[in-house]
């Protein structure tokens, strides 16, 4: 079966359109702003126009196909549409394309992607990337994108253009700032690594909080790689505000858990799933996986804070709550 295919029906799109009661916090107008619906990922909807009596009533008005964005054709499709302002986004293919589309019609209305570099190439997850993060900074309209690559892009929705003041050139480098590895201009941080995202990041008061991910937990060999620390963006100029070590270092709470300074070595922990928040508590929920080495520990005694946890941060501060 080809999972690449993405299909609107034309009920479903009305539906939409005519929102019958009040939306869950975080959308507007029957909106779909965030992956998981809203900041806290509820992934509910309150439209009714469609219910059990219509359901097979429904016909399919178009088809918007995902597996001709990238080298090769890829028929794994894992995004979530967002649906904001009359149009849907949505990232496809090996080099995450973004894509706006006519939710009336199916048209492709613009669309981009980074440039090929070797870190594209080296990069494991590069189809995962779920989506992407949307906000209002200062009265304008930002979608937010995670590369296979690693790096935060800021994408005006109207036009799909970078938007220029954030980073460089609408484009933060998520290599830098991890902690003390070595960055080469082309490969940035992978001899030190593996490190990306497969998951878009959230927006909480103003703050992009970035996850990331790992190669799958039982594919490493070695005990050494980069931890996947939390870190924190301002939403307008992608300078970076604070990171959460997810591998506490010397003297910071819960060093004491990594026996043997296996803190030293030990990497993963990925925050690799989408984030949830709760903008009016100021808090971002961060989930994380094991520790390298997965299924085997032997090389990092000790309770091994803060893997395999939920952990709540101050999306401000990213002090842990």
């Amino acid at each position: 079966m080809k999972a690449s295919i993405f299909l609107l029906v034309g009920l479903a799109f009305s539906a939409f359109l005519n929102p019958a009661q009040a939306e869950p916090e975080g959308t507007a107008q029957g909106e779909w702003r965030y992956w998981g619906g809203d900041e806290r990922s509820s992934r509910y909807s309150p439209l009714t126009e469609i219910n059990r009596e219509n359901f097979n009533e429904l016909e399919i008005a178009w088809r918007w196909k995902s597996d001709n964005f990238g080298p090769s054709p890829d028929y794994i499709y894992r995004a979530t549409p967002l649906y904001v302002k009359g149009r849907l986004y949505t990232v496809a293919g090996q080099r995450r394309t973004v894509v706006a589309i006519d939710p009336g019609t199916g048209e492709t209305l613009w669309m981009w992607r980074m440039p090929e570099n070797p870190r594209w190439q080296a990069s494991t997850r590069k189809n995962y990337g779920k989506g992407l993060a949307y906000a209002e900074v200062n009265g304008r309209d930002v979608l937010y994108l995670i590369t296979p690559g690693y790096y935060l892009v800021a994408l005006d929705p109207a036009t799909g253009l970078p938007i220029a003041d954030f980073g460089i050139n609408g484009v933060v480098d998520l290599h830098l700032g991890l902690g003390d590895y070595p960055v080469e201009a082309d490969t940035g941080v992978l001899g030190s690594g593996d490190i990306t995202s497969s998951s878009p990041p959230i927006v909480v008061n103003g703050v992009i909080v970035v996850g990331n991910s790992h190669d799958r937990g039982y594919y490493p060999n070695k005990k050494e790689n980069i931890p996947g620390h939390i870190r924190g963006y301002d939403a307008k100029t992608g300078r970076m505000l604070w990171r959460f070590n997810v591998v506490p270092q010397a003297g910071e709470f819960g060093n004491e858990t990594w026996e043997s300074d296996a803190y030293r070595f030990t990497g993963n922990i990925s925050a690799w799933a989408p984030l949830s928040a709760d903008s009016a508590l100021g808090l971002v929920y961060i989930p994380t996986d094991t520790p390298t080495n997965d299924y085997y520990g032997g090389d990092r005694p000790g309770g091994n804070l803060f893997g395999t946890s939920i952990i709540a941060l101050n999306a401000k501060t990213g002090e842990r709550v």
